[in-house]
């Protein structure tokens, strides 16, 4: 009872980072996304089946969990931003080493999973 409360209450901090990272692109959205469903898969049905089916992320992570992966377009946005919005952050952002440090091994990470993923061939389907 109370693993599947804290799997709740991380998987709700994983899904606000996630979604901030739709937002934000700098910020790698769909790994977490990923993180959040996996801990609802664990914890909560109705949460794991909100996520599956939501209209904004919920194909990308029923594809990944089905095996199909990350679509071509998915990784595009996501490295594309990432490339993008990082160095721009790191100039404007806080004349601070551990914010830049921070947000560039963030953003590493993110695009080393999206990168190392299996891309998502057209035409398949779940199954």
């Amino acid at each position: 009872m109370l693993a599947r409360a804290i799997y709740v209450v991380l998987g709700l901090l994983f899904l606000a980072a996630g979604i901030a990272g739709y937002i934000l692109p700098g910020l790698p959205g769909t790994p977490l996304l990923l993180v959040a469903a996996w801990l609802f898969s664990l914890s909560n049905d109705r949460l794991y089946n909100w996520m599956t089916t939501n209209r904004w992320f919920g194909q990308t992570i029923a594809d990944y969990r089905a095996g199909l992966g990350i679509s071509r377009k998915v990784k595009t946005i996501a490295i594309s931003s990432m490339s993008v919005v990082v160095p721009i952050s790191v100039l404007v952002g806080p004349p601070n080493w551990g914010f830049r440090v921070s947000l560039i091994t963030l953003a590493l990470i993110g695009a080393v999973f999206v990168i190392t993923r299996p891309t998502r061939k057209l035409g398949l389907e779940p199954a």
